[in-house]
């Protein structure tokens, strides 16, 4: 057992926080531990097909599985760490409307953290998840959506001791690239559009 202890490397620590997701800066210890072991950490996970990324002036850091090559034989593929699943329309609405908010912040002249309240969260998915005559049904829903997107992508994190308030987390930058924010928000406008058509 002694043996066994004495082979565990410095950096296990974020090794485990890192296959639990996303590793930020305030993160402490781990976030130390990934900038000073980055090396053997990302050798480590390269080993069973994992790259880390790794966003230091940015402060964050998450594991990536490359998507395997379709020549490969199935039996050499490797099973996903993390089952992808098909997202829904409501997500993806809600997960590009935040990366635009970003960034706008970021473009802005305002510094430190994006933090929008629910109130904020709710006006923003309004013109498309309009809550007709049911405002309770609304609001039960936005929180659900809220409530997933903390809890499955990290996009979104509630300040602690409060309830109403979340930051908007750069991971969203990465997930959610320039080119790919320009296309969806295309799509959104055009339905935005569509829905408020009286003809249609």
């Amino acid at each position: 057992m002694n043996s066994t202890l004495s082979e565990t490397p410095p950096y296990a620590p974020v090794l485990i926080k890192l296959l639990q997701g996303v590793v930020y800066s305030d993160d402490n210890p781990y976030w130390d531990q990934l900038q000073s072991y980055l090396t053997p950490v990302s050798e480590y996970f390269g080993k069973i097909g994992l790259r880390v990324q790794n966003y230091e002036t940015q402060g964050f850091a998450y594991l990536e599985q490359p998507d395997p090559d379709p020549d490969d034989p199935p039996a050499e593929r490797l099973p996903r760490l993390v089952i992808r699943h098909r997202l829904s329309f409501k997500a993806t609405i809600f997960y590009v409307l935040l990366r635009e908010q970003l960034r706008q912040f970021d473009a802005s002249d305002e510094i430190g953290r994006l933090v929008l309240s629910m109130e904020e969260l709710r006006d923003l998915l309004q013109p498309y998840l309009p809550e007709g005559n049911n405002e309770v049904k609304f609001h039960i829903e936005v929180k659900a959506l809220v409530n997933k997107t903390v809890r499955e992508t990290g996009f979104l994190k509630k300040l602690t001791g409060d309830d109403d308030n979340y930051e908007v987390c750069p991971i969203i930058k990465a997930k959610i690239d320039a080119e790919m924010l320009e296309r969806l928000t295309q799509k959104l406008e055009d339905y935005a559009d569509d829905f408020s058509d009286p003809d249609d």
